[in-house]
């Protein structure tokens, strides 16, 4: 038995309108789901599969987008959806330590102070209390301050946090070891919380459904909750349309869970509790 949360990450307002009502009706059908919201989408940021994917002509203010607006006031109105804060611009920044890294790696205080108030207006206007770095990467100072102002955190496990276990991080099973052993844990009045899997559309053609959501619950069901992540891109083509693959897929994996133990679908605010 476990809780599962959905996450959708990279929406903002190039998101073709219709595709996120489509996903409700065939693919979460009636499960919550954390929506990750980008506020102020950079040029490119999400990289190639996505940018052909985006609508054309989208303004930089994800909230300023109507369609969007419209649809995240309905879903979380019903209690179906959670709306989280997926960093600023999403768009990877150089660093003194050499290559570009994470938009949360090594931000600026300016940037750092920037995403508080970012996560604030998102509290206010849609009850936000969750903080998702884009990557799943966050600087552990950048992370106490959101924690430490009631923001959750679901976010990739560090190799430290592996080799806490005497694990090893390079090793698969090691790392799905620890994510059984510590799933999440408490920060003031904050929950962390891994992702389990990140399911990506390229990634899938070696498996079937019910293969890769056994691999899931092997990680999710000792641990009693897991996070599996999608990205909204991975369910169309360039030319717009449906991939119809993929989101069968993804629909059938989501059963195949259910079938395997996952007995509740919850947002991350709804494993604590929170409104």
């Amino acid at each position: 038995m476990a809780t599962i949360c959905l996450r959708l990450d990279d929406i903002h307002s190039g998101t073709p309108p219709h595709l996120l009502t489509v996903l409700d009706q065939r693919v979460w059908r009636d499960r919550p789901v954390v929506l990750g919201v980008v506020p102020f989408p950079a040029p490119g940021c999400l990289g190639d599969p996505a940018t052909r994917r985006e609508t054309h002509g989208f303004a930089r203010n994800s909230l300023a987008d109507p369609d969007l607006r419209t649809y995240l006031d309905r879903r979380t109105s019903l209690g179906m959806a959670e709306v989280a804060v997926h960093g600023l611009t999403h768009a990877d920044h150089p660093t003194t330590h050499g290559p570009a890294t994470a938009e949360l790696v090594a931000p600026s205080q300016r940037r750092v102070d920037k995403l508080l108030d970012v996560l604030h207006t998102f509290r206010h206007e849609f009850g936000t209390s969750t903080l998702i770095p884009p990557h799943n990467f966050i600087d552990e100072a950048v992370a106490v301050r959101a924690t430490s102002e009631g923001f959750h955190l679901s976010r990739a496990l560090m190799d430290d946090e592996v080799l806490a276990f005497g694990l090893d991080p390079d090793l698969p099973e090691d790392r799905a070891e620890a994510k059984r052993r510590r799933p999440c844990y408490t920060t003031g009045p904050a929950l962390v919380i891994y992702q389990t899997a990140s399911i990506s559309a390229k990634n899938v053609s070696q498996t079937t459904p019910r293969e890769l959501a056994a691999s899931i619950m092997r990680v999710a069901r000792p641990a009693g909750r897991g996070v599996i992540t999608f990205h909204w891109w991975d369910f169309l083509h360039d030319s717009g349309e449906m991939n119809e693959a993929f989101t069968t897929f993804a629909a059938q994996l989501l059963d195949a869970c259910q079938q395997l133990g996952a007995t509740d679908f919850a947002t991350i605010a709804g494993l604590t509790g929170a409104p």
